[in-house]
C-alpha cells in the first residue's frame, strides 16, 4: 500500500546529453530536499522500459495533499537551487498530478511498475475491489493503486520545453507493482479483460512499464550524503 493519504506523480523526459547529470541531481539533491518538507514520507524514481508515457516517473507519498500547498513546499518550487534551476530547461515534456487514492492494496515495493492513465475515475471504490483482489491473488502483481486526480493541487510556477510521450488524462491512473518487469505483460493480459468487463478505465492509454531506479524514505535522510553540482 501507499504510505499516507496523498500522492504526487511527476512524469518527464530529459535532454539526452544531460541524462547522467539528471540522475545524479535527482538522487542526491532533488529528492532529499523534498523529503525534508513536513508531510513528505517517501519518494521513488522509475525509468521507463516500454510504452507511451514519459521516460521518468517520480512518486512522492504524502501524509495528505495539503503538503503541496504548504509554505515550505511552495518555497522550494519558487526559489530553486542553482542546480535545480539549471536542470529545468533540460526537461523534455513534463506533467505533474496530485492524486487521491481510490484504492491501494498490496505490500512491499516492487522493482517494476506499469502505469496507465484514463479520463473517467468516477467509479466508486467497490467497483474496483473485486478486480484488484483477483489480480493480486492470481497474478505476479504485488501491489495495485487506483488513483484519481485531485483538482485542488495547484500547478507548478514554471514551464519546461515540450517533449514526446502521452500526457496525463484529467481523470485517473492505475499503477501496478511487480518484482520483475518481464512479468508485467501477463499481469496486463489478466487485468485488461477484467477492466473491460466492468467498463472501468475506458479510453486508457497503453500500459507503460518502468523499472525502479531509486527509493528514499524520510527516515533515511540523515544517511544521505549531499552533493554539490559537478563542475562542467
Amino acid at each position: 500500500m501507499l504510505k499516507g493519504h496523498g500522492l504526487l506523480s511527476l512524469w518527464n523526459g530529459v535532454e539526452p546529453g544531460r541524462l547522467g547529470e539528471y540522475n545524479l541531481w535527482h538522487t542526491r539533491e532533488h529528492v532529499p530536499e523534498r523529503l525534508v518538507i513536513p508531510g513528505m514520507l517517501r519518494a521513488r524514481r522509475y525509468h521507463r522500459g516500454e510504452g507511451p508515457l514519459l521516460e521518468f516517473l517520480t512518486l512522492y507519498e504524502l501524509e495528505s495533499n495539503a503538503v503541496l500547498a504548504s509554505a515550505p513546499y511552495r518555497a522550494l518550487l519558487e526559489t530553486p537551487t542553482s542546480w535545480s534551476r539549471s536542470m529545468r530547461p533540460s526537461f523534455r515534456g513534463f506533467f505533474r498530478v496530485g492524486h487521491l487514492a481510490v484504492l491501494s492494496r498490496g505490500g512491499g515495493v516492487g522493482s517494476a511498475l506499469m502505469a496507465t492513465t484514463f479520463a473517467d475515475a468516477s467509479a466508486p471504490e467497490r467497483a474496483w475491489e473485486e478486480i484488484v483482489e483477483r489480480v493480486l491473488r492470481e497474478t505476479a502483481a504485488t501491489a495495485i493503486h487506483v488513483l484519481k486526480k485531485d483538482p485542488a493541487v495547484a500547478p507548478v510556477p514554471f514551464s519546461v520545453p515540450p517533449g514526446g510521450g502521452a500526457s496525463y488524462a484529467d481523470g485517473g491512473a492505475i499503477m501496478v507493482e511487480c518484482y520483475d518487469r518481464t512479468r508485467l505483460a501477463s499481469v496486463a493480459a489478466a487485468l485488461d479483460p477484467m477492466l473491460g468487463g466492468q467498463g472501468l478505465a475506458q479510453g486508457r492509454a497503453g500500459w507503460t512499464t518502468y523499472d525502479l531506479a531509486y527509493l528514499l524514505d524520510r527516515d533515511e535522510l540523515p544517511d544521505v550524503v549531499t552533493l554539490s553540482r559537478p563542475e562542467a
